[in-house]
């Protein structure tokens, strides 16, 4: 992200354990928390590879940096804006909210791929700047000349806070609205380098993640596989 290697890896460092406690009390509580307890693990290895890109740069590498590049593309441009609605669809149990994140998981992919796959594919449609300190993914876009990038991004923001408020879950809610807070900061103050540097910050609050599983692992009414047997 912005500042350098040493931060990038140093979050993937610090998220590795806190995924290693996500996925195991996830699977303890209830497997239906499973695709949010891999939230710290995506982003570990996204940072780690955020890490990698750093590296790339400044030993002046194009082949390193093309590869470690789409990596980080693949997680920021396709990955979250598909699972984000995913993990929300897959713990509801049913009605109208799980239709609704079913149908935000499909356009998320969807729209994931069309922002990501042409850069993944095409070697010249996919380059790494640095401004400010920040790291910038110059991407080009089918949608070059038809839809403004402001758009996009705000359509990219909507889907994933959306995902998240619309679940039944009121710990995810909260979720929701630290993402949301973070795309306003990320937007208002590193708006030159906003995915990478929201990604950043994202990954810093999906330690969140941990506490909420606690909280849900430690509830009363909670069946765990064990005592349903």
């Amino acid at each position: 992200m912005c500042f350098s290697a040493t931060a990038s890896f140093t979050v993937a460092a610090l998220l590795t354990p806190v995924a290693a406690y996500s996925l195991r009390i996830a699977k303890r509580a209830d497997d239906r928390w499973l695709p949010f307890a891999a939230y710290p693990l995506a982003f570990a290895i996204q940072q780690a590879i955020d890490g990698l890109v750093w590296l790339s740069i400044n030993a002046d590498d194009p082949a390193m940096l093309a590869v470690t590049s789409r990596g980080f593309l693949f997680f920021s441009h396709f990955f979250w804006p598909a699972w984000v609605p995913f993990s929300a669809y897959y713990l509801e149990r049913k009605g109208w909210r799980k239709t609704a994140l079913l149908a935000l998981t499909v356009f998320g992919a969807v729209f994931g791929l069309s922002i990501s796959l042409p850069a993944l594919l095409k070697a010249d449609w996919l380059s790494v700047v640095v401004i400010n300190g920040s790291l910038e993914y110059k991407t080009r876009l089918i949608y070059e000349g038809i839809v403004d990038r402001s758009t996009l991004r705000v359509v990219y923001a909507a889907l994933v806070v959306m995902a998240l408020l619309l679940s039944s879950e009121r710990l995810v809610k909260l979720f929701g609205l630290l993402i949301a807070a973070s795309v306003i900061f990320a937007h208002g103050q590193f708006y030159y380098a906003f995915i990478s540097v929201w990604c950043y910050f994202a990954a810093i609050l999906s330690i969140y993640i941990a506490a909420m599983l606690t909280i849900v692992c430690r509830r009363p009414a909670v069946i765990t596989p064990q005592t349903a047997r």
